[in-house]
């Protein structure tokens, strides 16, 4: 899978901090008429007078997609939006109202958020090559038979849980929650965005070195159009199904958000610099393996005849434009960039830019291996040590503290 010949300076590091008090607000958005107009002019549920809880039978712009039937199904929205049974019975008409639209609002700032980072309008080059584009940057229907699952965490000796989740705008998201131990806040979480092409059961010799290495729980997805995941990929549609996993952990898991910790590689780090970037989102730990800058300036590298066109504007005929670059400014949590420096897909210097303009990370680090390749860096020396010495090195926020000092009670 890799050279793993000895490593030297296998990594640069830099810590900042941040001074000022000022919170990032979110970029003014434009108006628009897809999420904005499917979350703001339909309430997400309804309570009547008599206190019952009724969610509304909200239709998308498009058909919905058919439920599966081999694995549970959570409804996302729902646990955002809904209350529970003991806030109905405690509180009066008024105030639930008011508790519901303040969970309404919230998911439908993180819905502008995500809708304000992509591309609105296709263009007439655009449309004509959209399937060509898909292909080329999701590759979701490669290797063949790819969206058959020929192996499980259970063939790797984890204990998992096959699962859909059910997003905002419909689909059904497939994932594998992969649990250490009963007690899930005693360990880190580990959020596993994967890359374009194949399915989750092609990442489960990875997940295992995390597994074990990290020991961690795991919860990784199939973006929507991956493995069994229902709908076809686009960029917004990747963003949303990476919220949902979030959500997922925060409001069915009860998850910690300082236990959380988001691992994107290749395509996926793209997707987990955007969940990061909302300061909504808060996690102990942000790792983007193999990160690129847009997709835009990947075309340009390979692409020599590109080069004058991107030159006049860089997002012409350009449908999903992935622009990490203009997000990574806005992220404030701990980071770790990973880059293998013969990766011939993606050249290193684009970890570098990226990892340099993370400014308002409270920590950061760039690890770089000398013979990494694009597919094979968690079997590089040092990788997982590198890792954990970040961890170890975070300061413990108060919650952290009195979850050791629970423990020790407990021991």
């Amino acid at each position: 899978m890799g050279n793993t010949l000895p490593q030297k300076n296998s990594f640069r590091s830099i810590i900042t901090t941040t001074t000022t008090n000022e919170s990032i607000e979110y970029p003014k958005l434009k108006k628009s008429r897809s999420l904005r107009d499917y979350t703001r002019h339909t309430p997400l549920i309804n309570i009547s007078k008599n206190n019952s809880v009724n969610r509304k039978n909200i239709s998308p712009t498009r058909p919905r997609s058919m439920a599966p039937t081999d694995a549970e199904i959570i409804d996302i929205r729902s646990l955002r939006c809904t209350l529970p049974l003991s806030d109905i019975l405690t509180h009066d008409d008024i105030s639930l109202t008011n508790k519901n639209h303040e969970n309404e609002n919230h998911l439908i700032k993180q819905l502008d958020y995500i809708y304000s980072c992509v591309r609105k309008d296709k263009g007439l080059f655009g449309m004509m090559t959209e399937n060509l584009q898909s292909k080329h940057i999701f590759s979701n229907h490669e290797p063949e038979n790819t969206h058959i699952l020929e192996r499980t965490p259970e063939d790797f000796q984890m204990d998992y849980k096959s699962i859909y989740l059910q997003t905002f705008d419909g689909e059904f998201i497939h994932a594998y929650w992969i649990q250490q131990s009963n007690d899930i806040n005693l360990t880190t979480t580990l959020l596993y965005l994967h890359g374009a092409g194949g399915n989750i059961s092609h990442r489960l010799e990875v997940l295992r070195l995390f597994y074990e290495n990290l020991h961690c729980n795991i919860l990784i997805i199939d973006y929507r159009g991956f493995g069994k995941s229902t709908g076809s990929p686009s960029e917004l549609g990747l963003y949303i199904d990476a919220q949902t996993a979030y959500d997922y952990l925060i409001y069915k898991q009860k998850i910690l958000p300082d236990n959380i910790i988001v691992f994107g590689t290749s395509l996926g780090a793209s997707v987990a610099i955007q969940l990061v970037s909302d300061p909504l989102n808060r996690v102990k730990l942000a790792i983007f393996e193999n990160a690129f800058i847009s997709v835009p300036e990947i075309a340009k590298y390979f692409l020599t005849y590109a080069k004058s066109v991107i030159g006049v504007t860089k997002s012409i005929g350009f449908i999903y434009l992935f622009d990490s670059l203009s997000k990574v400014r806005r992220i404030e949590c701990p980071c770790i960039y990973l880059t293998g420096l013969l990766d011939p897909i993606i050249p290193t210097w684009m970890s570098n830019t990226l990892y340099n303009e993370t400014r308002s990370a409270r920590k950061r680090h760039l690890f770089e291996y000398p013979f990494g390749k694009h597919n094979d860096l968690p079997i590089m020396p040092d990788y997982f040590d590198n890792i954990q010495s970040f961890i170890n090195e975070l300061p413990l926020t108060k919650s952290s503290t009195e979850q050791q000092q629970q423990q020790s009670v407990l021991r």
